[in-house]
C-alpha cells in the first residue's frame, strides 16, 4: 500500500470526501515528522510508537581508498509496533500459514491415495511412515552437507594461515 491507495481508503471511510481524506493523511504524517523533528516521541496506543535514535560520531573507512574518514553524529526515526498491531499482523500471517498448511496436507493426503507401486511380490508396497520420511529426509540433508564441506574444503582463504602445508601433507600422508 502507498500513500495514494491510504488515501483512497480513507475516502471510502469519509463517504467520497477525497479532500477531507487527502488533509487527514498529510495532517497526521506532518504531525508525525514535527514532532520528531522537535525531539519528541509519538505515541499511538495499540499501534506503535515513532522515536529518534541518536547515534553519535564515529571512525569509519573509505571503502574505495582505505582511508580513515569521521562520520558524523547522525538521527534516524524509528518505529516500534505496539502489541494490538503485533496481535494483528501475527494473527494475519497465522491465518495465511494455517491456510498454506492445510493446502498442503490436503495435496499429501492426496498423493497418498495414489496407488502405491507394487512390490516384487506382486503386493502393494506399504506407504513410508512419516518417521521414515523425516529420517530419509535427514540422510539426504547430511549428505548434501557433506557434499559442500568436501568442495569448499581444498579452498584456502588468503590471510587466515593456509600455506598450502595441510594440502601438501595430506597428499604425502604424512600428519602435521
Amino acid at each position: 500500500m502507498n500513500k495514494s491507495d491510504l488515501v483512497s481508503r480513507v475516502t471510502a471511510r469519509l463517504d467520497g470526501d477525497r479532500r477531507a481524506a487527502v488533509a487527514a493523511v498529510n495532517g497526521v504524517l506532518e504531525e508525525i515528522q514535527q514532532s520528531l523533528a522537535r525531539g519528541e516521541r509519538v505515541t499511538l496506543p495499540g499501534f506503535g510508537t515513532f522515536d529518534r535514535r541518536e547515534r553519535g560520531p564515529r571512525t569509519g573507512r573509505n571503502p574505495a581508498t582505505g582511508e580513515t574518514i569521521q562520520i558524523g553524529a547522525t538521527v534516524a526515526p524509528v518505529f516500534r509496533a505496539g502489541a494490538g498491531l503485533r496481535q494483528v499482523v501475527t494473527q494475519a500471517a497465522g491465518t495465511a500459514v494455517g491456510t498454506a498448511r492445510t493446502a498442503v496436507a490436503e495435496v499429501a493426503s492426496v498423493a497418498q491415495a495414489v496407488v502405491a507401486p507394487a512390490a516384487p511380490n506382486g503386493k502393494p508396497a506399504k506407504a513410508a511412515t512419516s518417521a521414515e520420511q523425516a529420517k530419509a529426509e535427514k540422510g539426504r540433508a547430511e549428505k548434501g552437507r557433506a557434499e559442500k564441506g568436501k568442495a569448499e574444503k581444498g579452498k584456502g582463504e588468503k590471510g587466515k594461515g593456509d600455506t598450502g602445508k595441510k594440502k601438501a601433507a595430506a597428499k604425502s600422508g604424512k600428519k602435521k
